[in-house]
């Protein structure tokens, strides 16, 4: 009971200001939107971001119709890459396949409707416009689309009521999201860094928290205080523990929630074998913070040293990129095999079906689990001087 309601106090103390909020808890979400938004499909050349665009034509514009295709020549080759297909189905198809992330519709007697608006202030005209759910850049590319049709729409009404006074009926975008088909060989980019934002929101807890805390309230003689009550080290250090496990747990809540509800990340990371593997890399991040209070004295000298490990674990980690499939200088290539952050995330990837590197399975286990014995021993040496129960 006693540890209990240490580590609730060491949690709340943790939350209550804004930096012990948002970095466990917010930051995780952000960066996740960041890479997928970014690394999820767009393609790109030197100019910029292009989106491929399906074009269904199902009449030849004519007369005022040709106005559309005059647009549709200027968006090219930036930002959109026309193809032209010749039925909705299979135009549909392929962006459900994500070859293309728009496709527009030109029906049948738009040409006609497009003059009795101008000529008549007939029916407004409806132009379809076919996104694909659930993906950003789609929604990004039609939105982008929309606005240009809709800027030209609006310069074609001046035009109008200027020249016979009459009245304009604007355009209608009827946009219609449809679900993505998947393939059993797609490459998901959302479960690809998945795994790697998890274990980002851990070890930031792992890393910071942990031993900057434990050296803070040692050079606060906040221990020597606890000590005086009936809280002993081994009492304080479980407190922490638990109050960190916690933040751990709701922070993992969260990217789960993300993953799963926006992204649409492979169902596996609900399975028993990943939530092990999750919980084995919690142990190994918590060995690799206790190992970094065990050498480190003084608080200026763990920030330090917490700030460049952090860096050093999550890139050459390969939390984001395949690090090792690159052709890297071989001092860098055997820091990354030391590691144990690079065979925790492939430990992961592998349990939702992706495979980066050729590990056995017996590496994936056994060189984290080095750096966990390694961690407790030296932590072991050094309890008393690192809990200040000197």
């Amino acid at each position: 009971m006693r540890i209990l309601k240490l580590s609730k106090a060491l949690f709340l103390n943790d939350v209550r200001e804004f930096s012990g909020f948002f970095w466990p808890f917010v930051f995780p979400l952000i960066l996740f939107f960041i890479l997928v938004s970014v690394f999820s499909g767009m393609t790109s050349t030197d100019g910029g971001i292009v989106f491929r665009l399906g074009i269904v034509k199902e009449e030849n514009l004519a007369g005022f119709g040709t106005i559309l295709e005059q647009v549709i020549e200027q968006i090219q080759p930036e930002p959109f890459q026309v193809v032209v297909f010749d039925s909705l189905e299979e135009a549909q198809k392929n962006l459900q396949l994500k070859k293309i992330e728009l496709v527009l519709r030109i029906p049948k007697g738009l040409s006609i409707a497009m003059a009795r608006v101008i000529l008549f202030a007939g029916q407004p005209t409806k132009i379809e416009l076919y996104t694909l759910a659930n993906s950003y850049e789609s929604q990004l590319a039609g939105k982008i689309l929309q606005s240009i049709l809709q800027q030209v729409d609006l310069e074609m009404a001046k035009q109008v009521i200027s020249l016979t006074g009459g009245e304009y009926k604007e355009v209608e975008f009827v946009a219609k999201p449809i679900e993505r088909k998947k393939t059993s060989n797609e490459f998901h980019y959302a479960t690809y860094v998945f795994p790697a934002v998890l274990l980002m929101s851990i070890m930031s807890l792992a890393l910071f928290n942990l031993p900057l805390g434990l050296i803070n309230n040692r050079e606060e003689w906040v221990n020597r205080r606890l000590y005086t009550t009936p809280t002993n080290a081994l009492d304080y250090l479980s407190s922490m523990g638990l109050s960190l496990l916690v933040s751990m747990v709701i922070s993992c809540a969260l990217v789960y929630l993300m993953g799963l509800t926006l992204y649409k990340v492979n169902n596996l990371c609900l399975s028993v074998g990943f939530i092990l593997r999750l919980l084995y890399s919690i142990a190994v991040c918590f060995s690799v913070g206790i190992v970094i209070v065990s050498f480190c004295r003084r608080f200026s000298t763990a920030l330090v040293v917490t700030q460049i490990a952090y860096q050093i674990l999550m890139f050459l980690g390969g939390f984001y990129f395949p690090v090792l499939n690159f052709n890297m200088p071989w001092p860098i290539k055997v820091v990354a095999r030391i590691l144990p952050t690079t065979y925790l995330v492939e430990n992961l990837r592998i349990s939702l079906g992706l495979r980066m590197y050729s590990f056995s399975e017996f590496e994936l286990w056994l060189i984290p689990g080095i750096w966990i014995l390694a961690s407790v021993l030296a932590f072991s040496f050094n309890f008393k001087r690192v809990m200040g129960y000197e």
